[in-house]
């Protein structure tokens, strides 16, 4: 039987500015035990496919892709492919119509509180005739500042969605305009409400957010050592001993000893080399076969992709979304993740899998 969407609405205080969002009508039946994204820059993504970029001329696309993009906004969607129960909370802006119409058109549960600054658009040119593979240029705009009035009602949301949600997820950077410390503030929200709390942060906020013990930290070991060893290793993701195909034991064990000063669980990307898993003062490497350079399209969103694919794996080893997992839990997660990340590699938008995609979590 057919159902008219709900006209429910949440908004900001109301003032002669307020801008009134719709409230997706599957975001209300959503509110009963989802997982709650927050996403604190949001923006349009344009992806575009080219033969070769030359600079300084005229260049014809052969593709062009338009969608609601973020980190968070990246999790949630795959959560929802995989038919988990997932709900993205972000501020709006001038051009919010604009982002909850893409959203709506392709069924994400996007909740955005108002703001007055025109959200940014990044663009990803992917060259697919360079040789080795695909290679995607990534152009990111700034985001505009955030007031006041919009971030204490994303805050009175959070606590709002707190007593039903299954876990938070806090992945990104900050607009202009939030405190240093509010992604650490909204961790211990869900801390106090004794829900998990799921980070991909790097940095100061980092530090400051994995205080507040969340259940696990996703990013990549270049932005874990930047974080707590920049004092002892250097070189990025493509560089130095990081970038090594076996990583160093002197490496492995500062990584254990980062571990034991916390009560968390890391989970460490690589790219395509191995996973490694740090829990307690213990270190696992989750070998990884990569995808061959002809097989990846555009990467951007796969580390989103990777963690949503784990926090799926991790509610079907404990539905209830408990806050410490074993070492071969989350060996077992990095898996399916793993499949996760690769089959958004596989595709020109950020945070998509492939129509193809049909491993169940579950398994």
């Amino acid at each position: 039987m057919e159902t008219r969407p709900s006209r429910r609405v949440f908004f900001c205080r109301e003032t002669k500015d307020s801008v009134r969002f719709p409230l997706p009508p599957q975001f209300t039946r959503l509110l009963i035990m989802s997982i709650v994204s927050v996403c604190l820059t949001p923006g349009i993504q344009r992806s575009v496919a080219i033969d070769a970029l030359t600079i300084g001329e005229v260049n014809r696309l052969k593709a062009a892709y338009v969608d609601v993009s973020g980190k968070g906004v990246n999790v949630c969607r795959v959560l929802q492919r995989l038919k988990i129960a997932a709900c993205c909370l972000s501020q709006g802006g001038s051009n919010a119509d604009e982002l909850m119409l893409l959203a709506q058109r392709e069924g994400l549960n996007l909740h955005l509180i108002p703001s007055s600054g025109l959200l940014r658009t990044c663009t990803s040119i992917i060259e697919t005739t360079t040789a080795g593979g695909c290679r995607v240029t990534e152009l990111i705009e700034p985001s505009p500042t955030v007031e006041a009035p919009c971030i204490q009602e994303i805050t009175r949301t959070v606590k709002a969605l707190l007593p039903t949600a299954q876990a938070l997820v806090i992945a990104g950077s900050m607009a202009p305009g939030f405190p240093a410390d509010y992604q650490a503030k909204l961790a211990a929200l869900a801390r106090a409400a004794n829900v998990p709390v799921f980070l991909d942060l790097q940095g100061a906020p980092l530090s400051a957010a994995i205080a507040e013990q969340p259940a696990l930290v996703k990013i990549n070991l270049s932005e874990f050592v930047a974080t707590f060893l920049a004092d002892q290793f250097q070189g990025g993701e493509h560089s130095g001993v990081l970038a090594q195909l076996v990583l160093a034991d002197e490496l492995l064990e500062a990584v254990a000893g980062v571990s034991r000063q916390y009560a968390t669980a890391f989970v460490l990307t690589r790219g395509a080399r191995s996973i490694l898993i740090a829990q307690g003062g213990e270190v696992r490497v989750v070998p990884v076969t990569p995808l061959a350079p002809s097989e990846v399209f555009n990467p951007i969103g796969s580390g989103d992709a990777f963690l949503a694919g784990m926090l799926a794996r991790m509610i079907a080893a404990a539905p209830s979304v408990k806050r410490c997992f074993t070492l071969d839990e989350l060996a077992h997660a990095s898996i399916f993740a793993t499949a996760c990340a690769q089959s958004n590699a596989r595709t020109a938008r950020p945070g998509f899998l492939e129509d193809s995609f049909a491993l169940d979590y579950r398994a």
